[in-house]
């Protein structure tokens, strides 16, 4: 019988179901109708020169496939017109829908590119910073592969920016998915018209740079600090990547995606039809901001907005250094992830750090218990969009519905299709987890278009996510 994979109140590890279960308890027609959404897991095994290759435990173990016995659905998005009120309620609260079920799809082995053939570790040079980043100045190379040559970093950047080698694969996906779109074409080439992406929480850069880096896209980088924005457009330069190709704009990426873009279109100079929704929109109106070039690239305010995007990429905060004390599949989206709808004035001294991100630095040891109960306790009272309320934001701004997110690894899948289903996604996503020589860096799931060609014919280790 198949196991539930709902996460109790303090989020345990989640139990998968292995092909011989699902094999004995297969799902009938009845239940077959209500299938809503498949994520379909997919191991993605990066290397570079950190690995051993006469080590086999770094490659992905042997994958048999096993024939589903339930109909993976056509991927579709209800728009807000035809969600229903039960499913704009939060996902905690809706009602039964249905079922989520996840299956694990064949894995993808990549050799490392040329760019990634130098030497990826170095513990020769000292680490000029604190300790609490000595294990990552000896993979900076990883971070950057181009770091030597001045790569700037914040404290926090350094332990939330994606390694080089992940970000350029997720960002060659999604360039590889607007070459194969016919609805692009004359987009592109017709129109002569770039694909746009929104890069929602662009901190010091990482993955901006990436996507940048892809022929025919334009990346608007978003983020409430302006010194990360300038130690993106330094890092950008490093890179040469063109300044007409990334534009970094300061704000608060909440305001931008609930008021300034609807179905991919600029919408904040539109008519306002109500008095409330006027003093909504003033409410969390973000003052102007000084424009600038840094660099040789722009940064401003929201009157640097393209006038519509194609994509939104998302990797917000996820509440600090402690989200893995949820334990494995036990970080849930709506409850554990909380991010501010307005930016707190700095107060903090110069230097010093007023985020609770980094607490679990400054403070002793504490218990899995009190880490838990303290977990984003800074957030209490604030004004905050949870990760399912953000999904849902992002996938109403564009036209495509096409948003990569970037999620804990330790993310329950349970928490991460519902959140799916009540942003208005159906059928079917794919839930990407990239290895870096044979150790889980990051998770990426991407929405918005059909990955049932994932299957080849089967899967195994299906999931499954009964009310």
């Amino acid at each position: 019988m198949n196991q539930s994979l709902k996460p109790s109140a303090d989020g345990p590890d989640v139990p998968e179901v292995a092909a011989a279960a699902a094999a004995a308890a297969p799902i009938s027609p009845s239940q077959q109708a209500v299938v809503d959404l498949t994520l379909l897991v997919h191991r993605v095994d990066l290397f570079d020169t950190g690995h051993n290759e006469d080590d086999r435990s770094i490659y992905p173990p042997p994958f048999s496939l096993v024939p589903l016995n339930f109909e993976v659905g056509v991927y579709d998005y209800n728009n807000d017109q035809n969600v229903s009120t039960e499913e704009k309620k939060p996902a905690s609260q809706q009602a039964s829908r249905g079922r989520i079920v996840a299956c694990r799809v064949p894995p993808q082995t990549h050799p490392s590119p040329v760019a990634h053939r130098m030497l990826a570790l170095s513990e020769f040079t000292p680490n000029p910073y604190g300790p609490s980043v000595d294990k990552y100045w000896n993979q900076r190379r990883r971070l950057f592969c181009r770091f030597d040559n001045g790569i700037q970093l914040d404290e926090e950047g350094w332990f939330s920016v994606t390694p080089e080698q992940i970000a350029d694969h997720v960002a060659l996906r999604i360039s590889e998915l607007v070459l194969r779109r016919a609805q692009f074409q004359s987009h592109l080439v017709v129109e002569n018209k770039p694909f746009i992406v929104l890069d929602a929480f662009c901190g010091c850069g990482g993955n901006a740079i990436a996507f940048a880096r892809q022929p025919n896209m334009v990346v608007y980088a978003v983020d409430t600090d302006r010194n990360k924005l300038r130690m993106a457009a330094h890092n950008a330069a490093i890179y040469q990547i063109p300044p007409q190709k990334l534009i970094l704009i300061e704000c608060n990426v909440l305001f931008i995606l609930e008021y300034c873009f609807k179905d991919g279109s600029f919408v904040l100079d539109q008519p306002i039809s109500t008095p409330e929704q006027a003093e909504k929109l003033m409410k969390f109106m973000p003052p102007p901001v000084p424009c600038e070039t840094y660099a040789g690239y722009s940064i401003g305010g929201i009157d640097t907005l393209p006038r519509g995007i194609d994509a939104v990429f998302m990797d917000p905060p996820w509440g600090g250094v402690d989200y893995e004390v949820f334990g494995k599949h036990g970080y849930d989206l709506e409850r554990n992830m909380k991010i501010k709808r307005t930016t707190p004035p700095k107060t903090a001294a110069a230097g010093a750090m007023g985020d609770d991100f980094f607490d679990s630095f400054l403070t002793q040891p504490r218990s899995k218990k009190e880490r838990i109960s303290q977990f984003n306790c800074s957030m209490e009272g604030e004004d905050c969009v949870n990760g399912a309320e953000l999904l849902a934001l992002a996938a109403s701004a564009t036209a495509t519905r096409w948003v990569i997110y970037d999620i804990p690894r330790n993310t329950n899948f349970s928490s991460l299709g519902q959140a799916a289903l009540s942003a208005g996604y159906r059928g079917n996503c794919k839930v990407e987890e990239h290895y870096l020589n044979g150790r889980l860096k990051t998770v990426t799931a991407y929405f918005g278009t059909d990955w049932r060609a994932l299957l080849n014919a089967g899967a195994i280790h299906v999931m499954a996510f009964p009310d």
